[in-house]
């Protein structure tokens, strides 16, 4: 693996895979508004549940199975823990993405590492 990637690259990996992540929001929301006859259901809390769930869902599988979402892939980066080994673990994840959505990113100006890696032992890698 080659060091660790930058502000600027974590950024756009973010915006890429918030971009996949709403298609698939986007369209498993798709049955649940059919029933409704496409009144508007954001505010039931079990359809943000529902949302919170696929949301959880689709980090947590890819960074355990794959050790990279479809927004890393393309950049070819990866996701270790802190020793370099690949076992990320489901703590692991909740950990990265609770920090991430309350501004783990912003570190990254002012430090090498951003804060939801910090707290949960992770570094994010270019692969050769």
């Amino acid at each position: 693996m080659k060091d660790k990637i930058g502000f600027i690259k974590n950024i756009i990996i973010c915006i890429y895979d918030l971009m996949l992540l709403f298609s698939i929001l986007f369209f498993l929301s798709l049955p649940l508004v059919s029933f409704t006859s496409g009144e508007v259901i954001s505010n039931n809390i079990f359809y943000q549940l529902y949302l919170l769930i696929i949301i959880l869902a689709y980090y947590i599988w890819f960074w355990v199975n794959h050790n990279q979402t479809l927004g890393m892939k393309s950049w070819k980066i990866i996701l270790l823990n802190k020793d370099g080994t690949r076992n990320i673990t489901i703590t692991k994840c909740i950990l990265r993405i609770l920090f991430a959505v309350l501004g783990g990113h912003l570190l990254l100006l002012i430090h090498k590492k951003s804060l939801h890696d910090l707290i949960s032992g992770t570094y994010m890698a270019r692969i050769e």
